[in-house]
């Protein structure tokens, strides 16, 4: 492992510094880049074995553009989307396609970098390998839908009942119907004391890994 030649890419300049450094710290050589532009200059020229990339990299591609991209410039490029967002839905409100044999890894789920490390060296040696993406979707939102999804994502954003079913082309009824189902299933209960979309919002922020420090 200690020749693997490492790109890491995220738009948070302290997150990409830290897994960066930690990452070099365990003898992997090493690339940093915030950006899907920069990423893939940086990989013309560094030719990487592997792309840790963030799912999130702010306006532009996503994570799992760049990876597509990556894997057309390296066919044979291990491909690992490490990101705090349970469900990559979350980042666009449908389920996305990544080259065969990436490996999405939940923050969450990375207790320290040796875990991480073990992530990398897998798909180091195995970039092609099959591998089931079950864990994409794991979690409160595995058993929502993408309309689904997509209509708790609208609510995050602060869209109106009226704005989602004018969009959607349904009746502010169904919207409603919809959000309850969503509710449901995400075992948010019902209580005249609190709102229920901000509630929502709540709940999508902690999915997303964007839970406030108290």
């Amino acid at each position: 492992m200690q020749t693997t030649r490492v790109l890491v890419v995220d738009d948070h300049p302290f997150g990409l510094s830290t897994l960066a450094g930690a990452l070099a710290g365990r003898g992997l050589d090493v690339h940093a880049a915030a950006t899907a532009r920069d990423a893939h200059a940086i990989a013309l020229e560094f030719r990487p074995a592997v792309a840790v990339v963030d799912l999130d990299l702010g306006p532009g591609p996503t994570g799992i553009d760049l990876a597509r991209a990556l894997r057309k410039a390296f066919p044979a490029i291990g491909i690992c989307i490490l990101t705090s967002y349970r469900d990559p839905r979350l980042a666009g409100g449908a389920a996305p396609e990544l080259p065969p044999g990436s490996l999405y890894v939940c923050k969450a789920d990375v207790s320290d970098v040796p875990q991480l490390v073990q992530s990398i060296g897998l798909v180091a040696r195995a970039p092609l390998a099959h591998r089931t993406l079950s864990t994409m979707t794991t979690g409160p939102t595995a058993s929502l839908t993408d309309v689904q999804v997509e209509v708790l994502l609208a609510v995050g954003a602060g869209i109106t009942t009226a704005e989602i079913a004018q969009q959607r082309g349904v009746s502010a009824s169904a919207v409603e119907q919809t959000i309850s189902r969503i509710c449901e299933r995400l075992e948010i209960p019902r209580n005249s004391s609190l709102n229920q979309r901000v509630q929502l919002v709540q709940a999508l922020n902690r999915l997303r890994g964007q839970v406030a420090a108290g």
